[in-house]
């Protein structure tokens, strides 16, 4: 039994297990110290490339602002053009209506006929002959145009005009 308690700590080995525990703190301390190192490296490494992002961003913003300058004004003058470009197909399409054969009647021998009359006056002087001679209620505003067709010849006239279509009337 004595080689059994030969091994056994007492009060005077106080100093030698004071310097067990120091060594396993100490052991322990080194790899919690040198994982948090690692950590804090990890993301000091981290913070530095997001910083050095940032700073390459800040310097790509003016670059950026005049590309979206330069693509207003590009959308800007391409909208104008379009713009022109269906104002433009709208007068075609209107001129084409106003002269489309579908809402013309041609009339030849319109008395009072003149060289050189206003379109407001034919007008009038179709207006009057239908509602006088062809007994049919319509004003100027049923008349979209109204014109001669070919050079004026006395006692010889054609006129073309426009009407609206009878719903319009």
């Amino acid at each position: 039994m004595n080689a059994k308690l030969s091994k056994v700590l007492t009060k005077d080995d106080t100093s030698f297990i004071e310097d067990i525990f120091k060594e396993t703190v100490e052991q322990l301390k080194e790899k919690l110290l040198g994982s948090v190192l690692k950590r804090l490296e990890i993301l000091e490494g981290t913070v530095f490339e997001q910083k050095s992002d940032i700073e390459f961003l800040k310097t790509e913003i003016p670059s950026k602002d005049t590309q979206i300058e330069k693509l207003k004004i590009e959308i800007h003058a391409t909208v104008n053009e379009k713009n022109k470009e269906s104002n433009k197909y709208e007068e075609i399409a209107n001129t084409a209506e106003q002269n489309s054969r579908t809402n013309n009647l041609r009339m030849t021998g319109v008395p009072g006929d003149q060289d050189r009359k206003s379109l407001i006056a034919v007008t009038a002087q179709v207006v009057s002959f239908v509602n006088r001679y062809l007994n049919i209620p319509i004003n100027e505003s049923n008349i979209d145009i109204a014109h001669r067709l070919g050079k004026f010849k006395q006692g010889k006239q054609t006129c073309n005009y426009q009407i609206r279509s009878p719903t319009e009337c």
